[in-house]
C-alpha cells in the first residue's frame, strides 16, 4: 500500500512529455540543446551530466560510462553504487554529442566558459526556466527530464530491470515513483484492452 506522503509526492513530481522535450531541445541554443537532449534520452542525473568527461563517451558502442558526478561544484563519485554504470544511448544522440565536441578529445562535455562544472541553479534560472516560460510549458527542473525518460521507457514496454540499470536506481520501487503516463496513453491502453477482451 502506498502511503499518503508517497502518493502525494508522486502526484507533485513534474515530468516532461516527449512533445515537451522536443520543443525544449529545439528551442535551446549551444551546449544547452545537447545537455537537455542527453538528459532526456539517457535519464542521467544533473550531477552526472555535469561530471561527464569526453573520455567517458564510447561513441563506437553508443555508451556513456558514468564514473563521476558533480555535487555543489565538487567532482565526486556517483550518488550511489548503482550510479556507477554504463548507459546506452541511441545513434542520433551519439551524433549530436560528436557534433557538440568537434575535435575535443578531453575535458568536460559540458562546462562554463572557465572550464568549471555547470551549476544546476544557474542552468535553471538562466536557461531552462526562461525557456519554459517562453514556450508556455509548465514549470519543471532538470529532474523532469529524468522522470520523462523513465516514463517513456515504461510506456514503450522496456524491461524493468533494463530501465533500473539505465537510470541507476537501487530498486524497482524507486523506478515506479518515476513513472508517469499521459492521458492519451491511458486511453489507448484501455481501448486496446477492451478490443482484446470483447466477446463476439
Amino acid at each position: 500500500m502506498v502511503s499518503n506522503s508517497a502518493a502525494s509526492s508522486r502526484r507533485r513530481a513534474r515530468w516532461f512529455t516527449t512533445d515537451e522535450t522536443k520543443r525544449i531541445v529545439d528551442a535551446a541554443k549551444g551546449q544547452y540543446r545537447v545537455l537537455f537532449h542527453l538528459a532526456a534520452y539517457s535519464g542521467l542525473r544533473f550531477g552526472e551530466l555535469a561530471g561527464l568527461h569526453v573520455e567517458d563517451l564510447d561513441f563506437g558502442a553508443g555508451v556513456v560510462h558514468v564514473r563521476r558526478a558533480v555535487w555543489r561544484g565538487v567532482e565526486t563519485t556517483p550518488k550511489t553504487k548503482r550510479g556507477h554504470r554504463d548507459v546506452w544511448i541511441d545513434s542520433a544522440t551519439v551524433n549530436m554529442l560528436k557534433e557538440h565536441l568537434g575535435s575535443r578529445t578531453s575535458g568536460r562535455v559540458f562546462q562554463t566558459r572557465n572550464g568549471t562544472p555547470l551549476n544546476t541553479k544557474t542552468v535553471l534560472v538562466d536557461v531552462l526556466h526562461p525557456l519554459l516560460k517562453k514556450l508556455e510549458i509548465p514549470h519543471g527542473g532538470m529532474h523532469s527530464f529524468r522522470h520523462g525518460r523513465v516514463s517513456q521507457m515504461q510506456a514503450a514496454g522496456v524491461p524493468a530491470d533494463f530501465i533500473r540499470h539505465q537510470v541507476g536506481h537501487s530498486s524497482l520501487r524507486v523506478t515506479a515513483r518515476y513513472t508517469h503516463f499521459t492521458d492519451a496513453f491511458k486511453r489507448d491502453v484501455v481501448e486496446r484492452l477492451a478490443n482484446c477482451t470483447q466477446v463476439a
